[in-house]
């Protein structure tokens, strides 16, 4: 992947030029591929999946789509490039989870999944492309997917900003305020091990502290949010959040800009080599995760979050 820290460019257009999203015919990833392209994202948009039929509808809607607004490009295509390399590639393609399933099954289910795509994953992302993946449970994967490919860490990349969005949304109805004036972020584990950052709160770009009451009510909220989700049996994934953030998240990793993302922690003293959510930066060479500014007990948790990632991974590959 070509490119700084700053605004990198190839050419005459902003990283990232070309792109696969792979598990297209899907909620998350036909959600992915439409917010791209409606915000102009890359000049070429490769949709792939299994579902022939499905990628092919959705290239035509959205071709559609951008005519409707004046736009030619990008060019949404059916199916992998012929040849070559793209800058992003997306892996949205995941098993369904059944509400109230175990959760170790869904995770051997994506996992399996995930090793039959790694090939096609390492040929389009070759040595300098980015992957970043949505399937759940992201940082557990995301640390499986580098070891079970030729892929380096720091060309994988997981989306973590539906957390700190429920997390600013969660404090915004405890301080009476709209979210939108609400900063902060949630660090670690994509379930049970999130940490809600309470020290990044802000309102209006001020520090706020929560007391411990108020603190308890944002956790419950926070670390309710899935269970509420689950007991809706709608059989569908987040897919509007997910792909406005992942568009979010994509922009701002073209300019250079710190954004919340599961990362490798292996250059974060302190920490095992694993995968969790923290603030990264896209460098000449891949991403980077930034050291999270904590307080004692934060970084307490982080560091067990982090061990608890590793683990998993550890167990996912050894059959345990």
């Amino acid at each position: 992947m070509t490119g700084s820290s700053t605004a990198a460019t190839r050419g005459a257009q902003p990283w990232p030029r070309s792109i696969a999203v792979i598990g297209a015919a899907g909620t998350v990833g036909s959600s992915v591929a439409a917010q791209l392209a409606l915000g102009g994202i890359g000049e070429r948009i490769h949709l792939i999946d299994v579902r022939q039929n499905i990628v092919v509808s959705h290239v035509i809607d959205l071709t559609d789509a951008l005519g409707v607004l004046g736009r030619d490009r990008p060019q949404l295509l059916a199916g992998p490039p012929d040849d070559g390399t793209v800058d992003l590639v997306v892996v949205a393609a995941s098993r369904p989870e059944i509400p109230g399933g175990d959760r170790r099954e869904f995770l051997a289910a994506n996992a399996g999944l995930l090793e039959t795509l790694a090939p096609l994953v390492e040929r389009l992302a070759g040595a300098t492309g980015l992957v970043l993946l949505l399937s759940n449970p992201v940082d557990i994967l995301a640390g499986h997917l580098v070891r079970r490919s030729a892929l380096r860490t720091d060309q994988v990349v997981g989306y973590a900003l539906n957390d700190s969005a429920r997390f600013r949304a969660a404090a915004a109805r405890v301080l009476g305020v709209g979210a939108s004036r609400v900063g902060g972020h949630v660090f670690g584990e994509h379930g049970d091990g999130q940490v809600p950052m309470f020290s990044s709160l802000t309102v209006d770009g001020a520090p706020v502290d929560l007391d411990r009451g108020q603190r308890e009510t944002v956790s419950v909220d926070v670390f309710g949010w899935f269970r509420r989700w689950s007991a809706l049996e709608s059989g569908r994934s987040s897919g509007w959040a997910t792909g406005v953030g992942v568009r979010r998240m994509v922009e701002l990793l073209a300019t250079g800009e710190p954004v919340v993302a599961t990362a490798g922690t292996a250059r974060l003293a302190g920490y095992p080599e694993s995968f969790m959510a923290l603030q990264v930066q896209r460098t000449a060479t891949g991403v980077a995760a930034l050291d999270p500014v904590a307080d004692a007990a934060e970084a307490e948790q982080l560091r067990t979050s982090a061990i608890r990632i590793a683990e998993a991974v550890d167990a996912l590959d050894t059959g345990e």
